[in-house]
């Protein structure tokens, strides 16, 4: 038996796809009697104070700028459209729900705000789409997963993202991690309450993997002093 959340998903794509064909229909004859579902646009909720609160004891790794660069949003997740999943395989988007910023810039503006929170650098994090002022430092992301998971019972944000820390002058990797987040959507109906199940799983990721990659560096350091 389909979901509930299923069920009205498939009801929404029926009376879409009866909407579009009434919209070729009066665009050939010359008449318009109805209306299209409006275009509703979404943006990722503010980062929490809490996020970016650094650790007591944390001392920054590195002393140089770091650039965040736009993430990679591979496939479906590139054309501004909230992506829902049904089961193992099977993917979808909302026809009329959309970021109103592009996810690449927002994930790039989170993590400048995150990074720029948690002590990963003395030096300046800055997220510049246009990369007119390089960093020593390069922060690049890949979105793995962005979605909406409609299961059987329940409904839930999955997150995952993927980051390397490039240094520039021999662009050479000095850390690289993933991070999988998940968040119950509190109201399975309700767009709005996707959005903030993104937005929650988002940072939690973006700290995770902020905090990996202080934590790793601090152990480079650690050793490198030890050697000496």
């Amino acid at each position: 038996m389909s979901s509930p959340r299923r069920a009205w998903r498939r009801t929404g794509a029926r009376a879409l796809a009866t909407a579009a064909a009434v919209a070729v229909y009066v665009v050939q004859t010359g008449c318009f009697r109805g209306t299209l579902p409006p275009r509703e646009f979404y943006r990722l909720a503010p980062v929490d104070s809490a996020v970016t609160t650094p650790p007591a004891t944390a001392a920054a790794p590195l002393t140089g700028t770091i650039a965040i660069l736009a993430y990679e949003t591979p496939g479906i997740y590139g054309d501004g459209s909230l992506v829902y999943r049904v089961g193992a395989t099977g993917y979808g988007k909302y026809p009329s729900r959309e970021w109103a910023i592009p996810l690449a810039d927002m994930l790039a503006t989170r993590t400048e705000t995150i990074a720029g929170g948690r002590v990963l650098t003395s030096g300046r994090v800055a997220f510049d789409r246009s990369a007119a002022q390089p960093g020593e430092y390069e922060w690049r992301g890949v979105v793995r997963e962005f979605d909406e998971v409609d299961g059987p019972t329940s409904v839930s944000a999955s997150v995952s993202l993927a980051a390397r820390l490039i240094r520039v002058a021999d662009d050479s990797v000095v850390w690289s991690g993933a991070a999988h987040e998940v968040e119950l959507v509190a109201e399975s109906r309700n767009i709005d309450s996707v959005v903030a199940a993104l937005s929650a799983a988002t940072s939690r990721a973006l700290t995770r993997l902020v905090d990996d990659a202080a934590a790793a560096l601090r152990r480079v350091a650690a050793a490198r002093a030890q050697a000496r």
